[in-house]
């Protein structure tokens, strides 16, 4: 298991197979869940969000599995991961899992609990109030076949509820995760429905201050069924500590919301202790928003790679200091290059998993994204 010890309330757990290779629902528990309960007690600390990407057909061996490993930390982990189908590079099973975890400074600690899941988690570090809601496609879904625009439109305000009656808002969430089935065949309504959501709440715009979060938006089938499956991670100051967000941009590629897509490439999230940079899914694309490189992996790869280490360096910070990374292959015969040049770029030690899905345009070959933890800048 990978575990950062970064300063900062935040801990940033993964299991990533080397190569790519796949894990069995036991490996996998004992890699992951047995050393996870003994980290969360000696750090006292809690699950604030977890991502399992594998197999569906392994799924529920997994969930048994975890539920075993766990059952001395339970309170700690309650919250329900999202099991997101990824396949491994090879063979089937679990492809690897992200958990990130808040080391608790002191009680206020909230467990969210919606239709008899605990679906989130709301907690005090030291730097920093930290909200995290997993699967947030729950608070919509009621067994009604609707149409993927709509479930997604539906999640999205029952989101702001949920913000709403926790007493926070939509502006402070940092970071998203959408996993959306069959994305390539309606992408581009999933997109006008956020928009018309972060347009409604005065978050949609170039402008370096606007509000908006970064995000990853691929395709992913949910075990619990739906089209639109949506984590997030959401912070609010403690009266006396710093916290400064900004949105990142950089030169090599346009802005996203350039061309009909909410989100920004980055934030940075400046803390009392540490910084956290949150990278969004990275792709082949240029600074006119155009897919390049069409057809050729290993230039799509290595264009992605460049454009996150220039998005980092807006931040002064560099790919070493990435603690938690996924990264998207369109196509299974692409694993063997997808490990070589990670070798060559000197990545291959660093927590990233590794997992099969379409990428947001039916062109694009590989997607990349990150977090990297850094000390705080000197004033």
């Amino acid at each position: 298991m990978f575990v950062s010890e970064q300063p900062g309330d935040l801990l940033f757990l993964s299991i990533a197979p080397p190569s790519a290779t796949a894990l069995d629902a036991e490996s996998f528990a004992r890699q992951a869940y047995e050393p996870l309960g003994r980290l969360l007690e000696e750090r006292n600390a809690v699950v604030l969000g977890e991502r399992i990407y594998g197999s569906l057909a392994v799924a529920q061996r997994v969930l048994a599995a975890r539920r075993a490993a766990l059952a001395d930390a339970v309170e700690r982990a309650a919250v329900a991961p999202t099991y997101v189908e990824g396949a491994p590079g090879r063979g089937e099973g679990v492809a690897g899992f992200h958990a990130i975890a808040v080391r608790m400074a002191d009680s206020e600690d909230r467990l969210i609990v919606e239709g008899g899941t605990a679906c989130g988690r709301m907690v005090r570090g030291r730097d920093a109030w930290f909200l995290g809601v997993s699967d947030a496609g729950c608070l919509a879904r009621d067994g009604a076949a609707r149409a993927a625009q709509e479930e997604t439109r539906r999640t999205l305000i029952a989101v702001e509820r949920l913000l709403d009656r926790l007493g926070w808002s939509f502006t402070q969430i940092q970071r998203t995760w959408f996993y959306l089935d069959r994305i390539l065949d309606w992408y581009g309504d999933f997109n006008r429905v956020r928009n018309a959501t972060f347009r409604r709440l005065g978050m949609l715009g170039r402008e370096s201050l606007t509000p908006i979060p970064a995000s990853t938006g691929i395709r992913g089938r949910n075990l619990m069924g739906g089209f639109c499956t949506l984590d997030l991670i959401a912070t609010a100051p403690i009266d006396g500590r710093r916290h400064v967000a900004r949105r990142l941009m950089h030169q090599g590629q346009n802005e996203a919301t350039d061309y009909g897509s909410a989100f920004a490439r980055g934030r940075e999230l400046s803390l009392e202790s540490c910084r956290y940079v949150f990278v969004s899914g990275t792709a082949s694309i240029d600074e006119r928003g155009v897919s390049v490189c069409v057809g050729d992996f290993e230039a799509q790869m290595r264009r992605t790679l460049a454009a996150v280490r220039s998005l980092l360096a807006t931040a002064d910070a560099e790919a070493s200091d990435i603690r938690q990374a996924t990264a998207f292959l369109k196509r299974r015969e692409d694993r063997d290059a997808y490990c070589r040049i990670l070798e060559d770029e000197g990545l291959a030690s660093l927590p990233i998993v590794c997992t099969l899905a379409d990428v947001c345009r039916a062109e694009l070959l590989f997607e990349l994204d990150a977090t990297a933890v850094l000390p705080r800048r000197a004033r």
